[in-house]
């Protein structure tokens, strides 16, 4: 869908190819009908990104700094990676950062190293979220009741985490896009509308 020119006027744009290719990836993910639209998505984007942030900053302040000793934190061994809970409620959310974003921008170039090292970090956060219900089983933790909190609790930060770094990426690509899509050498808006047309005549109609 990209339009290539001559000679001199490859040579005048500032945009290299892939860096095309990657904004009208982003577009068709999307789908702005027009700047304001795509302005408006960002713009929700962008708070919802900061509402999930400070969910998650604040779920970790009520039920992990402050809550922690009534919810049995104290009854909790160390993960078999040498973590204490609190510990491991920080490196939770941490590593599911690293991966969604590692994740997203493998996907959006096609980089299979990154794919890689995402889908590695989102299995050990699974495990880092499922370990204290292991534990209960082999019978280091005597309660269930500590070893579903626990796990609820990790579940519940990653969740509003992944939330909240899709959502800022999906800000931050949208603005970055709507900066550069007139100098790009295809019209953004016309590639998401040529994209849900292919789609809608893919479809089968009804009876």
């Amino acid at each position: 869908m990209i339009e290539e020119g001559g000679s001199e006027d490859r040579n005048e744009d500032p945009i290299p190819p892939e860096t095309a290719e990657l904004m009208q990836s982003i577009v068709l993910r999307h789908n702005p009908t027009d700047s304001h639209h795509m302005r408006s998505l960002m713009t929700n984007a962008g708070l919802l990104s900061g509402a999930y942030a400070m969910a998650a900053a604040l779920v970790w302040w009520i039920t992990v700094a402050k809550g922690g000793a009534q919810l049995g934190d104290s009854d909790i061994p160390s993960s078999l990676l040498g973590l204490e809970f609190q510990t491991a409620s920080i490196v939770v959310p941490i590593l599911v950062l690293l991966s969604t974003v590692v994740f997203v921008f493998g996907s959006y170039r096609g980089t299979p190293w990154a794919l890689l090292f995402g889908g590695g970090t989102a299995l050990l956060v699974a495990y880092l979220i499922i370990e204290p219900i292991g534990l209960l089983l082999v019978g280091s933790i005597d309660e269930v009741t500590i070893a579903l909190a626990a796990t609820t609790r990790l579940a519940v930060l990653s969740l509003l985490t992944y939330l909240a770094v899709m959502s800022g990426i999906s800000a931050i690509l949208l603005s970055w896009v709507l900066g550069q899509h007139h100098y790009l050498p295809f019209d953004v808006f016309e590639v998401a509308k040529e994209y849900n047309e292919g789609e809608d005549d893919e479809q089968t109609p009804f009876p």
